[in-house]
């Protein structure tokens, strides 16, 4: 798995480049500046555009876009206003060597640790939660367990999933206080709390709550031994909200043990805003 540094300064020209169709590539690079050096401090943080009269700890919330992601922006922009036409139908609706969003996820899946087919761009984490809990085939008696630590968009794509589907929905306690929490207790408050009916099990790696990092693949051990008692049909799959984990700890994705991850990637990973994925 490449470096959370070598991923995002590969990504500032390869996503420019791969947005255009092919007639439009040299024009495109032309308009692109070559990607700076990330090896002196001080250069990347000139790269930002923050406002030093202030200290920034924003980038739960969104991040500033560094300068070789405003100038990808600039110019696929660029490319777009010159041949609308083109480059939606090509970068669309074009061949897989052409077609932009296979290049972003081709783009992506070293650093996930899979396969580019493995991964569907959204826009945002709240839209993949959302996409994947009104996809699951869920049934009437079913549960969905999450914890009362996750933050408020999840609770609705498993609220509204459970309404359609005829499921029930509860919700466990991983810890009395975040600072008193260990693995162990974390890891045994789910295994407690998994029923019988259990069928999907949601989750958060970094809460924006508490700031507490959940030992995920510890918690995706415990459910496979769970798992491994069960037959298919009655299987707990695991929706993990990823987005403060994603970009801000260097772990591969597909490591995780987990079925389902979402994340928006306009926060540590310092994407264009409205961007995400599942």
């Amino acid at each position: 798995m490449p470096s959370r540094r070598a991923f995002l300064a590969a990504q500032g020209a390869l996503f420019a480049a791969a947005a255009a169709p092919a007639g439009l590539l040299a024009a495109l690079a032309a308009n692109t500046p070559p990607l700076p050096r990330l090896d002196d401090w001080e250069a990347v943080r000139g790269l930002f555009r923050l406002d030093p009269a202030y200290l920034h700890f924003s980038g739960f919330f969104i991040a500033s876009h560094p300068e070789p992601v405003r100038q990808a922006i600039d110019a696929f922009r660029r490319t777009l206003d010159e041949n609308p036409l083109l480059t939606v139908e090509h970068g669309m609706f074009g061949s897989d060597e052409q077609n932009l969003e296979r290049k972003v996820r081709e783009a992506a899946a070293p650093y996930l640790g899979g396969r580019a087919d493995d991964i569907a761009l959204t826009g945002s984490t709240t839209m993949g939660l959302a996409l994947v809990y009104h996809g699951l085939q869920l049934q009437p008696g079913d549960e969905i367990l999450t914890t009362v630590h996750d933050h408020v968009v999840h609770h609705e794509a498993i609220r509204l999933s459970a309404m359609r589907n005829g499921a029930s929905v509860r919700k466990i306690r991983l810890f009395e206080r975040s600072a008193d929490a260990t693995v162990e207790g974390i890891v045994a408050a789910v295994r407690e709390g998994i029923g019988p009916k259990t069928r999907i099990l949601g989750i958060t790696w970094v809460q924006s709550s508490t700031g507490l990092r959940a030992p995920v693949r510890q918690i995706a051990d415990a459910v496979a031994e769970i798992n491994a008692k069960r037959s298919e049909d009655q299987r707990v799959r695991i929706v993990l909200d990823g987005v403060h984990g994603f970009g801000c700890i260097d772990a591969a994705v597909a490591e995780l043990g987990v079925d389902y991850f979402c994340a928006g990637t306009h926060k540590w990973i310092l994407g264009p805003r409205g961007t995400g994925l599942v």
